[in-house]
């Protein structure tokens, strides 16, 4: 069992002490979600008390999901999944489902559903979380109109899609699948123009088809006299009602259908009611009077008009809009909480609702985006320089702090956010798993493709990786293994053709977390990326399973970042990269312990444990003097 240090201990002793004096847990919203940050952190706060919610607008890449982080789907189909509109319901999940504190949606939908949610309303609620799924599915289905019908959609949302369509009975057949319709259709066109071929009828059938066609020729004989029988009228509705699949369907439209009609009005104003705005949150008591906000916010939005001369023509068609609509719309929710975390440039949104309990949350966001002339670059840089607090947590950003002038009392150097239990628990549950004793040495870097193109921040160097292996292929046994994904999975292909390399490389498609660290746990060392000189996701959780890890680091940014810098193999350019290798070949089984020693400086630096007492002591100095005992906080302890 891992040892709790002092500091930890008395910085998570906070969680408690606000419970106590609130009679509730803190409760903290955390806004936007690229590459689960959000996700990952609410779920180890989470664990130590803290309820946490994750408000994901509008944003459906397949690394901002909480199934791509814990659900367990099937490696197989996982390479079918559109990266940037996943249909989750196109693979098993194997009963795993999303937490309903995480709320994935337009702004709106995910704005009503929290209202409902933190209002008490579980009816409302339920119902708007059916929407949510059922958008996330229809943009899925949108994005790959051409792709095989989902094949795990459960029955809520076929019944959710059925009561949104609108189908009809031709363009002048006139309403829905009524019984009439289903009787002219079958009965009474069987009675005329005889049963389709196949169908076999019974006596009793024959003489019903029979009867029904008498009758509905003296219908129409006596409601307009000297018509004929209209066998063309009769065989077209037959073909109408044989587009519906079978009786029960065909019924069921024809009986409820028109019902769902008539209550679809009332039905959607039902949803669409509003919530009492939950005033119970601190970030309600930390808002100065409504004179005096709106005042800030305006001096601020205008401060910002007068930031904008340098806009590009297009950023400038936008800044209106979202400097003033897209911020305010949140502010029927920001109330409820304690305290509100903005991850990238998503700070703004509490900044421009005179929030004063709120953090902005980094995670590559100051590499560049603060300083480029657009209106990303405007946001940020507010937002940034704005916020009362500011968690940094990729050590190479170090100089944009400096640049942005963000003094050091408001800025917390703060591990990703990242659950090490899983990883451990995994770990101590495959013991069989373990790089081989015998033939080639192999090299597994499941980072994306993306080495040519584009803003250095997302670039990953693979190319580097590549040509290593080519200096030293000639005299050594090794194998890498590469995961198909990214932009430019051709370009690296080519150039391990070009190097000769083709025999030695194995490619694997995307995978889940589980079989990602099975793959971990079963090569000779993991390789990353050698661009950005910081650790990432691929670095932090090869390093609690015990593997060695070649990539690029700053030994000097990251000791000062995490306290001591982290035992990688540490390679920036192709022939350092090649030495690196070369290391791992020459010990396969890591004789100099390595690995443990990644290990051991996971424990201490970067553990659930550290990353919620870092978090929770920013929090204390944001919410000093307002959850104590000097304040009145008994507002703050029920729900409206």
């Amino acid at each position: 069992m891992r040892k709790t240090s002092d500091a930890i201990a008395e910085n998570l002793s906070f969680i408690g002490e606000i419970r106590k004096s609130l009679g509730r847990p803190l409760r903290v919203l955390h806004i936007g979600n690229i590459a689960n940050n959000a996700y990952n952190n609410a779920c180890i706060q989470r664990q130590y008390g803290i309820e946490a919610d994750v408000l994901c607008y509008d944003y459906y890449h397949i690394m901002g999901c909480p199934e791509w982080e814990d659900g367990s789907f099937q490696e197989e189909s996982f390479g079918g999944l559109d990266h940037f509109n996943p249909d989750w319901w196109a693979t098993s999940l194997r009963g795993w489902s999303r937490p309903r504190w995480f709320v994935q949606g337009s702004p709106a939908l995910c704005i009503d559903y929290l209202r409902a949610k933190n209002a008490g309303w579980k009816i409302a609620a339920a119902f708007k979380w059916l929407q949510l799924e059922f958008t996330a599915w229809e943009h899925a289905k949108s994005a790959q109109p051409d792709a095989e019908r989902s094949s795990n959609l459960p029955r809520r949302l076929r019944f959710q899609g059925w009561v949104n369509s609108s189908t009809r009975l031709g363009n002048d057949s006139g309403g829905y699948l009524l019984p009439y319709k289903f009787w002219l259709g079958t009965s009474v066109a069987d009675g005329i123009l005889g049963p389709k071929p196949g169908k076999r009828a019974g006596k009793i059938a024959a003489l019903f088809d029979n009867m029904s066609a008498a009758i509905w020729l003296a219908i129409r004989k006596f409601r307009k006299p000297g018509l004929r029988d209209d066998r063309e009228d009769i065989a077209r509705v037959r073909r109408e009602v044989g587009e519906f699949r079978g009786f029960k369907r065909a019924m069921l439209t024809g009986l409820v259908k028109p019902l769902f009609d008539l209550m679809r009005p009332p039905l959607r104003r039902f949803l669409l009611m509003k919530a009492p705005i939950s005033n119970s949150g601190l970030v309600a008591l930390s808002m100065s009077s409504e004179v005096d906000r709106l005042k800030e916010i305006e001096r601020l939005t205008n401060a910002i008009r007068d930031d904008s001369v340098e806009l590009d023509v297009q950023s400038l068609g936008y800044l209106e809009e979202y400097i003033t609509s897209h911020p305010r719309s949140f502010e029927v929710i920001l109330r409820h909480y304690d305290l509100v975390q903005g991850y990238a440039i998503d700070g703004f949104i509490p900044l421009m609702n005179g929030v004063k309990n709120f953090a902005s949350y980094e995670h590559g966001t100051l590499r560049e985006i603060p300083f480029e002339n657009n209106l990303v670059g405007l946001v940020c840089r507010f937002s940034f320089k704005l916020s009362p607090h500011v968690f940094i947590t990729n050590s190479d950003v170090s100089p944009s702090v400096e640049r942005l002038q963000l003094e050091k009392d408001r800025v917390t150097c703060l591990p990703h956010a990242f659950d090490d239990t899983k990883l451990i628990r995994f770990r101590a549950g495959h013991p069989e798993l373990a790089a081989s004793a015998s033939g080639p040495v192999l090299f597994f870097s499941p980072t994306r493709q993306h080495w040519k193109t584009g803003n250095s921040s997302w670039q990953k160097g693979n190319d580097i990786f590549i040509r290593a292996a080519a200096q030293i292929a000639s005299h050594h046994d090794f194998k890498l293994v590469l995961v198909e994904w990214g932009q430019e999975v051709a370009d690296s292909r080519a150039l391990i053709d070009e190097l000769g390399l083709t025999s030695r490389v194995e490619w694997v498609q995307p995978m889940s977390k589980i079989d990602l660290w099975k793959y971990y746990c079963s090569c000779h060392a993991v390789v990353d990326q050698f661009v950005v000189p910081a650790l990432g996701g691929v670095g932090f959780e090869s390093m609690v399973l015990g593997r060695r890890l070649i990539t690029a680091i700053d030994r000097e940014q990251t000791a000062l970042f995490f306290g001591e810098a982290p035992p990688c193999l540490n390679a920036i350019s192709v022939e350092e990269c090649a030495a690196r290798m070369l290391e791992v070949i020459e010990d396969p089984l890591d004789a100099k312990g390595s690995g443990e020693a990644a290990r051991q400086w996971m424990a201490t630096y970067h553990s659930a444990e550290r990353i919620v007492a870092l978090q929770s002591k920013a929090y204390r100095t944001l919410l000093s003097g307002q959850w104590d005992d000097t304040v009145d906080v008994a507002s703050c302890g029920k729900r409206p």
